[in-house]
């Protein structure tokens, strides 16, 4: 049969894992970061936050003969257990901090943002910040995020001193205030850049506050867009 192609699809191997500890509880997600890296990598979660992370390189053993899925699958085994058994026994402390927070937002259109940092006098749509850290989240397509109810956010996430692009990042996008819980994740690539694209939920009329965290072994940074529905009038 002439013109036929094989394409190979590389399948990440991951486990996940539940684990509560007395009221918290704590999602431990452990993926192989292959194609983009020869690392395994454990991300523990609590309430949608990136509180613990660990991530393992295995460049020497790729190299060895013999190599291959089932060796990444005992790394991955071995890495997720460790982490499961150091979180029971508190040997593994984690970051439980709380999100800043969030005044009563004025009236604005769902949409609609400002530069942070930067109170608005039209549209009362505001833009909060967390206090400074060694990096920072930032949305590069604040005007054009949102197109006939589907969002599609273009972030990056840079170090600030000295000033360089963060690879494998963990971006969180969430909605606060929602009728249910809409958590959307990804990781940085090679120059700290992250795509996420949605439809955008149906919020109440109280809106909703969009919030956009990254976190690494830096440190962790947030930004926050406080959303409320367009106000239907009859006479438009």
């Amino acid at each position: 049969m002439t013109g036929l192609r094989i394409v190979q699809v590389y399948v990440p191997l991951g486990f996940n894992s539940d684990l509560k500890l007395g009221d918290l509880v704590l999602h431990v997600q452990s993926e192989d970061r292959r194609p983009r890296a020869t690392a395994v990598d454990t991300i523990v979660y609590a309430g949608g936050r990136v509180v613990y992370r660990r991530k393992t390189a295995y460049d020497e053993q790729a190299q060895q003969p013999g190599f291959d899925d089932a060796t990444v699958r005992q790394l991955l085994e071995e890495q997720h257990r460790s982490i499961l058994e150091g979180l029971r026994s508190g040997e593994i402390a984690i970051d439980t901090y709380p999100p800043p927070a969030t005044p009563r937002p004025a009236s604005g259109s769902a949409g609609e943002v400002v530069p942070p940092g930067q109170w608005p006098n039209r549209t009362g749509t505001v833009i909060l910040q967390a206090p400074p850290s060694l990096i920072r989240v930032l949305l590069t397509n604040p005007a054009s995020w949102l197109t006939a109810g589907s969002a599609r956010l273009l972030i990056e996430v840079r170090a600030r001193d000295p000033e360089r692009p963060i690879a494998d990042a963990v971006v969180e996008v969430s909605f606060e205030g929602a009728p249910r819980p809409y958590i959307f994740k990804t990781i940085t690539d090679a120059w700290g850049r992250a795509e996420i694209s949605f439809p955008l939920p149906k919020f109440g009329p109280s809106g909703a506050s969009l919030v956009i965290r990254a976190s690494c072994e830096a440190g962790h940074d947030e930004i926050r867009y406080s959303l409320r529905p367009k106000s239907s009038n009859s006479g438009d």
